[in-house]
């Protein structure tokens, strides 16, 4: 029988995106020292099919749980694509952290945040943190915090009749690309006191994000979001083939893996698609969302910085490295674009804590 003294951590961090949920799970010791260990899962929350309960879907011990919002069951986790039709939109909406599906999604971020400690009977965490988009961060900031505060309950995988309580006692909500400003200043090393220009180009599924700072100092009317990013440039080649592709998640993953490694085709149903056919439909998504960052920031010459980052950063390098070739000598790929945003969550997280006491 579990104890019912709860295990309590101090932050913990979670970047709920299109593509992908990124998952801190604390300061963990590695060979090479203590480092942000980090999680990943699929942003697929599948409905469990009527007369499914959570305990018949877990029998196969897949790699997940069933989490429930307003009284729907969803499965969320690693192994999510065993539960869903293969139809799954992604569409990008300004609201999407109020969704339930970003709800199911967060709360399977928090099942592997608990599974990391041993799935205790309750685990209470002092300070979590996620991001939003610029965009829609001055919108839904207070909201989502609000809604995020409070007990969580998850299935306890090793006693199906049983559920955790997981217990957040304070949400901060911050900027995406500011996650990957912090983990970039001290992964490198790099003083936020001096004052010097950086741009972060945070190339995720359903948003370009930039983020403009003098130091330290967010210059926040330079910096802004725009809804078409690598989800955006995957359905630009689904409609060039078929439609209905869009919806189809495997697919869109397929194509959106080829963009992002530069191959030169995908497969999926058996047939090879070659990719040159659709470089100018892609060349056109990346054309029109890097023109919104260039219209937002104004110009490129007062920076010492830009720095990629996002699940898409190789793409969007490239592209602006042969768009704007005489201030290649200043851009740079970040060091662990997929994960930069979350692990700078957990640094803000730890530093906001250790201020307030």
């Amino acid at each position: 029988m579990k104890s019912n003294t709860p295990v309590v951590v101090d932050v913990r961090a979670a970047d709920v995106g299109y593509f992908s949920v990124k998952v801190s799970l604390g300061r963990h010791y590695e060979p090479t020292g203590v480092t942000v260990s980090t999680q990943i899962f699929p942003s697929l929350a599948p409905r469990l099919l009527a007369g499914m309960s959570p305990r018949s879907a877990m029998n196969n011990e897949p790699d997940g749980a069933v989490v429930k919002v307003d009284g729907v069951n969803y499965f969320v986790g690693r192994d999510a694509v065993l539960y869903s039709s293969g139809r799954e939109p992604r569409p990008v909406f300004d609201d999407y952290c109020l969704s339930n599906k970003y709800m199911a999604l967060l709360r399977g971020a928090l099942y592997y945040m608990s599974k990391d400690v041993g799935h205790p009977a309750e685990m209470v965490i002092k300070h979590l943190v996620v991001g939003l988009p610029l965009k829609n961060f001055t919108r839904y900031q207070g909201e989502l915090q609000t809604r995020l505060v409070g007990e969580h309950l998850l299935p306890d995988p090793t006693e199906p009749k049983e559920v955790s309580r997981v217990s957040v006692q304070r949400v901060s909500v911050i900027v995406q690309p500011q996650g990957a400003l912090i983990n970039h200043s001290l992964e490198s090393g790099r003083d936020l006191n001096d004052s010097s220009s950086l741009l972060v180009v945070d190339a995720g599924g359903g948003n370009l994000g930039w983020f403009m700072s003098c130091g330290r100092q967010p210059n926040w009317p330079l910096s802004g979001a725009y809804s078409k990013s690598m989800l955006a440039c995957a359905c630009a080649v689904a409609d060039g083939i078929d439609s209905n592709w869009r919806d189809n998640f495997e697919i869109i993953d397929r194509i959106d893996t080829a963009i992002r490694t530069c191959a030169d085709s995908f497969i999926t149903g058996g047939e090879t698609y070659p990719m040159a056919e659709h470089a100018c439909a892609i060349e056109a998504v990346l054309t029109e969302s890097v023109d919104q960052l260039i219209f937002k920031t104004e110009k490129l010459e007062n920076l010492d910085a830009i720095l990629f980052t996002g699940g898409g950063a190789t793409v969007f390098y490239d592209y602006m490295k042969r768009k704007f070739p005489e201030h290649a000598s200043i851009m740079h790929m970040d060091a662990d674009p997929v994960f930069a945003n979350v692990k700078g969550f957990q640094m803000a997280g730890e530093y906001l804590t250790a201020a307030s006491r």
